[in-house]
């Protein structure tokens, strides 16, 4: 089983990437998506966490992280726990974990069920941090990860690639 969690830059398209396989994905999908609503530009703003088989959902039951002009961003006291362990859950035919890094160090429970997905027969589609920080150094060396880089060059032809890849498991 090979697992396949996509790193790069930041903004180099890892989340697009994900988007387009899920496009073209016919079974059921688990997991998390995470990303910025309309608030992205402001210096206040809030990182949201939503069920990967859903739209994103940008409402403060959904956020995961509050960022401030100039100050380091602060997790919301056991959301990632509480909202990520709970879309790890269930059957699906593909386990999506968009994105894990650095914001989560503290959520000891969601670390935990990520890595238990990595041990399982399902194909897991993540992403993970560039430079791994912390925790997701785990994600990163786990024997039954597939690393790849997300580049400019690389990311039309990347989602062809991977689904290929994800059906053959």
């Amino acid at each position: 089983m090979r697992h396949i969690f996509l790193t790069g830059s930041v903004q180099c398209g890892k989340s697009t990437v994900i988007t387009r396989v899920l496009e073209a994905w016919s079974g059921a999908v688990g997991g998390f998506r995470t990303g910025f609503g309309p608030d992205r530009a402001c210096p206040e703003r809030l990182l949201y966490l939503w069920s990967a088989a859903e739209p994103a959902c940008y409402d403060s039951d959904h956020a995961v992280v509050k960022f401030f002009n100039g100050c380091a961003p602060e997790a919301i006291p056991g959301r990632f726990d509480a909202l990520g362990t709970a879309y790890l859950t269930g059957t699906p035919t593909l386990w999506v974990m968009d994105e894990c890094g650095r914001l989560e160090r503290d959520a000891l429970t969601f670390q935990q069920a990520i890595l238990e997905k990595l041990e399982g027969d399902t194909p897991v589609l993540g992403v993970v941090r560039e430079g791994f920080p912390g925790w997701t150094k785990t994600i990163a060396d786990h024997p039954n990860v597939e690393l790849i880089t997300v580049t400019e060059g690389n990311r039309d032809a990347l989602p062809e690639r991977i689904l290929e890849k994800l059906r053959a498991n």
